[in-house]
């Protein structure tokens, strides 16, 4: 699952790159050409919705997603087990749900042809991006609820900072 999350991970920065690359360009054009690039809104959707789902399995993998966690800290003394669980049931039954409704609306694409307006981009293999990061996902939240992945396996960002903090302290001594 690292190596699979982490490649789409790269998958993602390469998207995030090419929109960088089509923007500039597209703004280059208006400026000196009169007329951006005409297929810059098509591809850059398509590019930034590949972008945030195929991030999403490697933030899940290593528990750094952006979280509000007054209650899940303030539960965690006593019941911090069946916060754990009910967390894990609850991105299992989501992602579950996304993977199966999203599933027909491939097959539709797929035996349709279907292609983007201004592009003619074929629309199937950017919407394919869905499942497949949201089944990878679902993997890992149940993998971490049968105890098959540690809850973190990475440190938190908190925990970095302060190991962070702690290693500049260190060296200021030597």
């Amino acid at each position: 699952m690292d190596r699979l999350s982490l490649a789409l991970a790269l998958c993602a920065c390469l998207c995030m790159a090419a929109i960088v690359g089509l923007v500039t360009t597209s703004v280059i054009m208006r400026r000196f050409a009169g007329t951006p690039l005409h297929i810059t809104e098509d591809v850059v959707g398509l590019l930034l919705t590949a972008m945030l789902f195929l991030a999403l399995p490697l933030v899940t993998l290593r528990a750094q997603h952006v979280r509000v966690s007054i209650v899940a800290d303030a539960l965690t003394p006593r019941f911090g087990g069946a916060v754990h669980v009910a967390a894990m049931l609850v991105g299992i039954v989501f992602f579950g749900w996304i993977f199966i409704k999203a599933l027909p609306w491939l097959e539709f694409a797929w035996k349709r042809n279907l292609r983007s307006e201004t592009a003619r981009l074929l629309l199937y293999p950017w919407m394919a991006a869905l499942p497949l990061s949201v089944g990878l996902t679902w993997i890992i939240f149940a993998a971490r609820l049968l105890g098959l992945l540690d809850r973190e396996r990475y440190p938190s960002m908190q925990e970095t900072s302060a190991l962070d903090g702690a290693s500049d302290t260190f060296r200021k001594e030597d």
